[in-house]
């Protein structure tokens, strides 16, 4: 399998989607390089800010934009605990097409609403594991267009648009630091970037408790069944897929785990010393920086991928008290 995106065709896909996104700032963290040499500099990439709060958007956009007429007439569903079905209903309110998501009854009550708030039909399933086996039943007898949240080539064109705007905005990175859920934007960003700055450093972070990628990578096959038990539930894929793993594999240089009590902390840091108030799975990819990746980070380029916010404030509140 050839997992190096056509860095031509990414250019150009970012161009088709300019009307639709914003081109996320990147900012310097100068509180955070306090706790590194003088020669480090670390950046973020504030995809938070994207509209739907989240770079999902990306990839569901280059998905619904390669659809028939036959498939926009139809309509389209989507499996997702929140972040990529806000994604769905966004794109496809942009786009005029109908759309159905899936998502497990745990599910935030914030992004659910958000959900429908954006035109989409929400319906239940009991887990996640029921979520993707309904969305498939939803798929069949409604002839609807199934848009896998991390999984495909239009979904990794779509978060390679993601790597092209770090590139364009820090060419001269040594690090990359991205959070892995199902595998999706890593695949897209870790292959942009390999194939413009190979001599780049990239880790993929994972929750302990949510490691479909890491498990995949570390037995070379993608795997199922994955125990989830996070905070950073937007992460929490109860399995891998062989192409975003296939992607992962061959472009990460590591991929690394944090647990939740280190996601927290981060979270408590962000807001304290960078006012940014973020879910968890935004906060994973500084939980890395400053534990299991800081004694080989001084003196480098780094970019940290803040790759969502889509939380309401109890639940907020109640994911920084797991470090206290």
């Amino acid at each position: 399998m050839n997992t190096a995106v056509d860095l031509i065709a990414i250019k150009e896909l970012r161009e088709t989607l300019d009307r639709y996104l914003i081109n996320t700032p990147m900012i310097r963290c100068f509180n955070l390089e306090r706790r590194f040499s003088n020669k480090t500099r670390i950046f973020a990439k504030l995809e938070f800010l994207q509209h739907t709060g989240t770079f999902k958007l990306r990839g569901a956009l280059a998905s619904l934009l390669k659809l028939s007429n036959e498939e926009l007439l139809n309509g389209v569903t989507a499996v997702s605990a929140g972040n990529h079905a806000i994604a769905i209903a966004y794109a496809s309110r942009s786009l005029g097409i109908d759309a159905k998501v899936v998502m497990p009854k745990t599910s935030n009550k914030f992004r659910v609403e958000s959900c429908r708030k954006l035109g989409a039909e929400v319906v239940f399933a009991s887990d996640a594991n029921a979520a993707f086996e309904m969305v498939q039943t939803i798929k069949t007898k409604e002839h609807r267009a199934f848009i896998h949240p991390f999984e495909g080539v239009n979904i990794i064109n779509g978060t390679a648009t993601l790597g092209y705007e770090v590139c364009e905005q820090n060419g001269e990175m040594d690090v990359v630091i991205v959070p892995i859920g199902g595998g999706g934007l890593c695949a897209g960003l870790s292959s942009y970037i390999r194939g413009r700055l190979p001599s780049s450093e990239i880790y993929g972070i994972e929750p302990q408790y949510a490691s479909s990628i890491h498990m995949s990578i570390k037995r070379n096959a993608p795997q199922k069944n994955i125990h989830l038990n996070t905070i950073a539930d937007s992460l929490a894929a109860p399995f891998a897929m062989p192409i975003s793993f296939a992607f992962c594999r061959d472009n990460l240089t590591q991929s690394l785990l944090v647990n939740d009590g280190e996601i927290s902390n981060s979270m408590n840091i962000l807001f304290d010393e960078m006012k940014l108030a973020v879910e968890p799975a935004c906060a994973v990819s500084t939980a890395a920086l400053l534990g299991p990746l800081k004694d080989r980070l001084n003196d480098k380029n780094i970019v940290l991928i803040m790759c969502g916010s889509n939380i309401d404030w109890g639940t907020y509140k109640k994911n920084i008290q797991v470090s206290i």
